[in-house]
């Protein structure tokens, strides 16, 4: 909570200064009726919000990065990280305050809310202006994140696959002398835990916190947007049912109840805001989950502090979620969304902005080791404690226009592209539903689910006592509504979309 109402405070103070300005130009003859403050040379600060925990020098490098943008653009930037575990209730308190916040990301799960609510605006036209960069890079996919046409976001420069994977210390693995090779779905990980817990009695085996209890699934269900009502097999099939009633999720909270009851899991999985990486760099945990991807054992490395062993779950696959997993909107309180939205296409653009906004400063926080493969590494005396590492590439407008960390494969961004194309797709690849008709019962849903869900899925609660009051719910707040509302607009697109 410390983190919203410090959030709230940030946000409050942008938000009564732009509005002294406001004033002010108007009593001067500034203002103008199109919401465009001030004459044409004046710099304009976009505020932007971003998911990531901040870093002890994130205002040295929005310093450097608005040094770049005022001489191109003449424009600044205002970063305001959101932690992963604060991100749902920040979110909620920004744009139903309607405090002014211009460029926000969006979560997959959220976006049908936020356009119902008509929180973040309809980008079509302004990608269609001015988002020549944006197009560039994504090209037909620019406008994927869309309800019924209405354009709430544009994703990132990413694998757009899913790999649900395990994250290992690798040092534990081969102290235990476990073999990894046998390891095939989130079941064998029992016998994992249990060797490696003999051994560090007082360690966590799997972290998670409140936005990431253990959820795998991601590794075989196409969640169709929001999860309620989902396509099984990765999408292979075309029936939507609800997950929560399947063999599969009963398997799934029966396994975490074990683990919990057997120490696997922290107590306080389902309430911690700690970044599961964060829990295995202090030594708190052994593994957690994640989506695999190209130089992601790199990226765990720089996050834990230590070397990760990614042992995949799952076939990778893709399904309309992965695309539109995170993007970035314009939310309907900014001030000024043409330069907004110019400043969203100068963002995915620039290899300057974007290397340091993930990296840091050259010759500070990284140094060029390989030139012609633009891989770079620490200087020396550096590490991951002295020096600037965002290391959140895949969420930051454009990773295949940043450079490569030692370590990983100097061909890392066309081997993602590959995986890209080559993915499983689910049947409902590029369907996004309509979800205006259902938007109570999604509310009610969404309430139903944050009484349940994380508790079941963290192992705190017992299945066979809280499963069927959880379903029993979920069915009086609506959720075969949903399900059949998603059906229909399924079945109607499938026959629309056949090749």
């Amino acid at each position: 909570m410390d983190e919203v109402n410090e959030m709230k405070k940030k946000v409050f103070a942008v938000f009564l200064a732009a509005t002294m300005a406001v004033t002010s130009l108007t009593a001067c003859g500034g203002g103008n009726k199109d919401g465009k403050k001030g004459s044409s040379d004046e710099t304009y600060t976009v505020t932007m919000a971003y998911v990531g925990d901040k870093k002890e020098d994130t205002e040295r490098i929005e310093k450097k990065i608005n040094e770049i943008m005022k001489k191109d653009i003449n424009m600044e930037i205002d970063l305001e990280p959101i932690s992963w575990g604060a991100y749902g209730e920040t979110m909620k308190l920004i744009l139903s305050g309607g405090e002014k916040m211009d460029i926000v990301p969006i979560l997959v799960d959220q976006a049908n809310s936020m356009v119902n609510a008509k929180q973040v605006i309809d980008m079509s036209e302004y990608l269609d202006k001015y988002g020549k960069n944006i197009k560039a890079l994504l090209g037909d996919t620019a406008k994927a994140a869309n309800i019924d046409g209405y354009v709430y976001g544009v994703t990132t420069g990413r694998e757009w696959f899913c790999q649900s994977s395990a994250i290992m210390r690798k040092d534990i693995l081969e102290e235990c002398q476990i073999d990894t090779a046998s390891i095939k779905s989130y079941q064998d990980l029992t016998n994992v835990f249990a060797k490696v817990k003999e051994k560090y009695p007082d360690m966590i085996m799997m972290a998670s916190n409140n936005s990431t209890t253990p959820d795998v699934k991601y590794e075989m269900v196409d969640t169709l947007t929001d999860g309620f009502g989902v396509l099984m097999n990765r999408g292979q099939e075309t029936t939507v049912k609800n997950y929560y009633a399947t063999e599969e999720y009963k398997d799934f909270v029966n396994t975490m109840y074990d683990w919990q009851q057997k120490g696997y899991l922290s107590k306080d999985a389902a309430t911690t805001t700690e970044g599961v990486e964060n829990q295995v760099k202090a030594g708190a945990a052994f593994s957690y989950f994640a989506p695999n991807k190209p130089g992601y054992d790199t990226r765990a490395k720089l996050l834990c502090g230590t070397d990760m062993e990614i042992v995949p779950l799952s076939e990778p696959w893709a399904g309309t979620a992965q695309i539109s997993f995170l993007t970035y909107g314009i939310s309907s309180s900014c001030t000024d969304k043409d330069k907004a939205m110019q400043c969203l296409d100068y963002l995915y653009g620039n290899k300057d902005v974007l290397n340091l906004l993930n990296w840091g400063e050259e010759g500070i926080d990284y140094e060029i080791k390989d030139a012609e493969n633009n891989i770079i590494g620490y200087p020396e005396g550096k590490d991951e404690t002295n020096t600037y590492h965002l290391a959140e590439g895949w969420q930051l407008f454009n990773q295949f226009d940043m450079y490569i960390w030692e370590g990983d494969s100097p061909d890392i961004w066309e081997e993602t592209k590959a995986m890209n194309e080559s993915a499983l797709k689910s049947k409902a690849f590029g369907f996004t539903y309509d979800s205006t008709g259902v938007a109570n019962e999604l509310a009610a849903l969404t309430n139903v689910k944050a009484q349940y869900a994380a508790a079941l899925g963290s192992g705190s609660v017992n299945p066979d006592e809280v499963l069927p009051k959880f379903l029993d719910e979920l069915e009086k707040a609506g959720i075969d509504k949903v399900i059949q509302t998603k059906q229909e607009q399924l079945d109607k697109w499938l026959a629309e979309n056949k090749e």
